[in-house]
Parts: structure tokens; sequence; C-alpha cells
């Protein structure tokens, strides 16, 4: 469950920052979440709830904006979404990191990164 490890490197940076900056409290976080980064958004904000306990962001509100997964082929130009394969064993869709048009391997350009986008403080 890599997103525990995540979660809790996240909260240690936002008590780090807040404290910097003097916060009574954390009010909200925003996350962007990359698609690729195959983060579970409820097993995030379980982590946050358990890792928040007793700490200035108890009851602050996480936000988990889902970005999507953006390639490009450097053979046929095509620029876009990957396709993607549902496996039926693991009751997933999984990335092809395959051209859907010509078939050549893509370089991902977006969709990879767990991002803190915003923190709103309580001074």
């Amino acid at each position: 469950m890599h997103e525990f490890s995540i979660m809790s490197q996240l909260v240690e940076k936002v008590i780090e920052e807040a404290r910097k900056r003097d916060a009574k409290r954390v009010l909200e976080i925003e996350l962007d979440v990359g698609q690729l980064s195959f983060l579970n958004p409820e097993q995030m904000r379980f982590a946050y709830n358990v890792l928040s306990k007793g700490t200035i962001l108890e009851n602050s509100r996480l936000i988990i904006n889902i970005m999507d997964a953006h390639v490009r082929c450097e053979v046929c130009g095509f620029d876009g979404k990957p396709d993607y394969v549902d496996d039926a064993s693991y009751h997933v869709s999984t990335p092809l990191f395959l051209c859907p048009v010509c078939g050549s391997p893509v370089e991902v350009l977006e969709g990879k990164g767990c991002i803190i986008k915003r923190v709103r403080l309580e001074l």
C-alpha cells in the first residue's frame, strides 16, 4: 500500500510548510494525482485521515483531482490519451504504452505524478 507512504510524506511536508508560516491549522489540501500513478483515492483519504489525527491537519478537507494520462508518439506524431486494456484477473484497466495509431512505443507527457496543487491555511 504505497498510498500510506505517499500520504505520510505529504502530511510531513504540509505540516513543515504550515509551521514556517505560523499557521494555526490547515483548512484544505488539493492534490493533482496522475492516472498513471496508480494511487487509489480511497486509500489516500484513509491514510490522510489516520496520519492527520492530532495534528494541525486534523479535520481539514482533502481534495483529490485525477489527472488524465497524456502520451506522444515520436514516430507518427499522435498526441493524446493512451489506450487501455481491461485485465479481468485484476479488475483494472491497464494503460498500453503503445501508440493507438501506429503501435510504436509512446512517451508519457502527463499523468504520472502526485502534486500538491494548493494548501489553504488558517493564520
